[in-house]
């Protein structure tokens, strides 16, 4: 992505077509339900207010908060994914509000959310695109807002404790940040990290 002005059209075009590709293969985040850790956030209570589910893909995980009867929003830059998230919906009775639409300019959104959920979109930036990934983040949280992260552990696309700070520097503060696993349709899925993170303002 060198030679590219961060988050400009050139790289969203090569995200676009990696996940054009996934998709097209079977992308193995397709599990079919919520992912398990953000039930457990939701059970914990973590998950309040108005909500954005951030790179939602098929937004399982803020159908289900939805039906928990939250006010939930959904993001994601692939239309193909938004259009089977607003048909489950359609199908399940709820009301979301899912949009095309690019993670690092949330600011268009034109509102503010109290929690924001991200399932494995934050490892998928490069080291330079994370704090314009953060500053999108925060253009789109309430002051005492939170976003709770769940993004790879291990692999090429790891986030150390280390390069998560260095991303959510001034005006944020990490709150927790916990192991626990990703669920994929392959039943071993990937070690993760739970960052939970609050927007100071």
């Amino acid at each position: 992505m060198s030679g590219t002005e961060h988050g400009g059209p050139e790289v969203d075009e090569v995200r676009r077509a990696f996940f054009q590709a996934a998709y097209a293969q079977g992308a193995p985040w397709d599990i079919r339900r919520p992912q398990r850790a953000i039930v457990e956030l939701w059970e914990a209570g973590e998950i309040r207010g108005d909500v954005l589910d951030v790179g939602c893909g098929f937004a399982e995980n803020a159908l289900f908060l939805a039906a928990q009867g939250l006010r939930v929003s959904g993001v994601d830059m692939m239309e193909p994914a938004i259009t089977r998230a607003r048909e489950q919906a359609r199908g399940r009775g709820l009301e979301v509000d899912l949009r095309v639409g690019n993670a690092l300019r949330l600011a268009g959104l034109g509102r503010r959310f109290d929690t924001i959920i991200d399932s494995a979109l934050l490892h998928v930036f490069e080291p330079a695109d994370r704090p314009t990934f953060a500053a999108s983040l925060a253009s789109a949280l309430n002051p005492g807002g939170r976003y709770h992260a769940l993004y790879f552990r291990e692999g090429p696309r790891a986030i150390s404790p280390e390069a998560l700070r260095t991303a959510f520097g001034s005006g944020w503060r990490v709150l927790s940040l916990r192991e626990t696993h990703y669920e994929e349709t392959d039943p071993e899925g990937a070690a993760a990290w739970l960052a939970t993170l609050e927007w100071l303002a």
